[in-house]
């Protein structure tokens, strides 16, 4: 059973009776965002506002430069990312999600962009569980909006916790057997491990890029000191323009496991959402190959 409950401002996530994970999005955060999210043994695999980066936040969404308005740090001048509403809270035996509406404001009030996240937490033992995430970017006016190139943008950003990070002992790995913030930063690769000891436990958050994502696949941002990303156009020059009517979609899978990238079956895990995405898509096709069949019949 995964079970969604509205508490004071969070959304606690439960899977089989235990808690695995917070979505906090009450007033007075800058922004909303996922933290704890728990390791079998019930220490989060994030961190929340620590000491050298105030504003990272668990598993968030932020960027630096919307048109150059800040929506990244949180300062007198910068902007806010606004929880608006719920569209819907589900919880079943198989799966529990939810979806959000945001407004990103700046600080003289004025709304530049505006997003609808969902994110779907599956059934699972707490050595290996799952999550999608998929958010939507549009512009809220009839001009477009700029997301401008920068390092301080992530959607999603993960802050990782002591204990997962290199600097405390952890590792980042990505599909190529590439390791840490020298050999996985601005490389591509359809995941991203970081893995490490919490107390006396083995474990890791992997993050997968959707093959259907722009630009699979994404290079990533990736510090040594905590935090990782999945960096679509933030490297790149040109800014990513989000038009009216033209919004941006991007999904991400994360993955919690026990172990590290080896004992955790990163890569097993990788091929099984590929494939549940490939298969999803040959559904998809067979039903508009259908519906076009009974159409043309019925002229």
């Amino acid at each position: 059973m995964v079970e969604i409950i509205e508490d004071n401002g969070q959304l606690i996530v439960r899977i089989s009776g235990q808690e695995y994970a917070r979505y906090q999005f009450g007033a007075p955060r800058w922004k909303p965002y996922l933290y704890p999210l728990r390791a079998a043994n019930g220490l989060s695999m994030l961190a929340d506002a620590p000491t050298d980066h105030r504003h990272h936040h668990g598993f968030w969404v932020g960027h630096g430069r919307v048109d150059e308005v800040d929506c990244w740090l949180e300062r007198h001048n910068s902007g806010r990312i606004i929880h608006k509403k719920f569209d819907n809270i589900t919880s079943s035996e198989e799966l529990g999600s939810f979806t959000e509406l945001c407004d990103w404001v700046s600080a003289e009030g004025n709304t530049v962009l505006t997003d609808t996240r969902t994110f779907t937490f599956y059934a699972g033992s707490p050595e290996n569980r799952i999550f999608d995430f998929e958010i939507t970017l549009r512009s809220p006016v009839s001009a477009a909006v700029n997301l401008l190139p920068t390092n301080e943008a992530g959607i999603p950003h993960l802050r990782m916790a002591e204990g997962l990070t290199v600097k405390t002992g952890g590792t980042i790995t990505n599909a190529d057997g590439k390791k840490n913030e020298r050999e996985t930063y601005k490389q591509r690769s359809p995941w991203i491990d970081s893995s490490g000891k919490l107390g006396r436990q083995t474990c890791g958050v992997a993050i997968f890029d959707h093959p259907n994502n722009p630009d699979f696949p994404t290079p990533w941002f990736t510090r040594d000191y905590g935090p990782v990303s999945p960096n679509y156009g933030f490297f790149q020059e040109d800014p990513i323009v989000i038009a009216p009517r033209k919004p941006l979609r991007l999904r991400y899978r994360i993955y919690t496991h026990s172990g590290d990238v080896v004992d955790g079956k990163v890569q097993t895990a990788w091929e099984n959402y590929r494939d549940t995405v490939e298969q999803a898509e040959i559904a998809a096709n067979a039903n508009k190959a259908d519906k076009s069949t009974a159409k043309t019949s019925d002229q």
